[in-house]
């Protein structure tokens, strides 16, 4: 860091109320940003810088500041408090959360994870829950569901492989991923009985998006969570999914059937919540083998890069759990 940023984040820290010399040590929490842990006078804080990407309008900064303010003013606890953030520099600081990622899921935590659920959409008929917009691709209907994976799969396809790798991952998406998809897409559409109707407002939830165990901090047992950059409004049904396709750290069947046990008891519908996950489970799981080649896109690369990931190997490594992925959960639709 030069002289004038250092200047500059001197600046900044002083109006969120740290002074003094700072210690800034970078922590590869964020795959997204630029995260650093900052030390002053012996407290800790976090500070992220958020990529920008030209491309994509997403406002993850103002999307994660404003939902954690939300959740800070009504009183939910587990996670990071937001204690300023500068539009003009794209970053924000926020309170130091302790803890380190769980390695191994257990029935605890995801009993802590609904619960933290729950407490966020208690909440979800105040005025201040109002103000918060909908979650990054949210989904209201069933075409929601299967525009937004079919929407990512043909977007991945049109990029021009231009290395060996990417002429693999290719193949792979064009030989087989793709017409798995085709054919599962087919016979949701001509299925009858499927949720075609839309969802009322009373039906959404507040959706911490990008939700799961990867995203979560453990200390003596007990959960913290952090990443909110795709917070909002959306349906509960895909919340459910998403935390059951997670690939970092993935729960089991029995754990996201739990999950779901957990949510459905807190919400309105809980018959037709479960019909949508059985029903858009599997496109939930396409549309995470798309997630998983990201990397193949340029500017998703890029913001690796920014969050301090090293970009050596790193597209054969996807390619390799794009695969793997495939063929625990999707294979046998062929």
């Amino acid at each position: 860091m030069n002289a004038v940023d250092a200047l500059s984040l001197e600046r900044f820290c002083a109006t969120c109320g740290i002074a003094g010399s700072l210690e800034m040590e970078q922590i590869r929490a964020g795959r997204n940003s630029e995260v650093w842990r900052l030390r002053s006078a012996g407290k800790l804080c976090i500070l992220k810088n958020y990529f920008q990407d030209a491309l994509d309008g997403r406002n993850r900064l103002g999307t994660e500041y404003r939902f954690l303010k939300f959740l800070s003013e009504v009183g939910v606890d587990r996670v990071p408090r937001p204690l300023g953030i500068d539009m003009s520099a794209h970053r924000a600081i926020y309170s130091h959360l302790p803890g380190s990622r769980p390695i191994d899921v257990t029935e605890a935590h995801v009993k802590q994870a609904a619960s933290f659920i729950a407490s966020i959409n208690y909440h979800r008929t105040t005025v201040a829950a109002s103000g918060i917009g909908n979650a990054s691709e949210a989904c209201f209907s069933m075409q929601d569901h299967l525009d937004l994976t079919d929407g990512r799969l043909r977007r991945w396809m049109a990029i021009p492989p231009a290395t060996d790798v990417h002429i693999q991952a290719y193949a792979f998406m064009r030989d087989t991923v793709i017409p798995a998809w085709e054919s599962m897409r087919t016979r949701l559409l001509n299925a009858t009985g499927m949720p075609v109707v839309g969802l009322s407002s009373h039906e959404r939830v507040l959706s911490p998006s990008d939700f799961g165990f990867h995203n979560s901090l453990e200390k003596d047992g007990d959960l913290g969570f952090v990443d909110f950059e795709y917070a909002g409004w959306d349906d509960p049904a895909k919340l459910i999914c998403d935390f059951m396709c997670q690939p970092e750290l993935p729960v089991s069947e029995r754990q996201g059937q739990k999950f779901m046990a957990e949510i459905m008891n807190q919400l309105p519908g809980s018959e037709a919540i479960e019909h949508r996950v059985r029903s858009f489970l599997p496109v939930h799981r396409f549309k995470w083998v798309g997630i998983l080649l990201n990397e193949f896109r340029a500017g998703d690369r890029q913001r690796r890069v920014h969050a301090g990931v090293d970009s050596e190997g790193l597209l054969m490594a996807q390619l390799t759990k794009a695969r793997t992925y495939f063929e625990m959960h999707l294979a046998h639709l062929n």
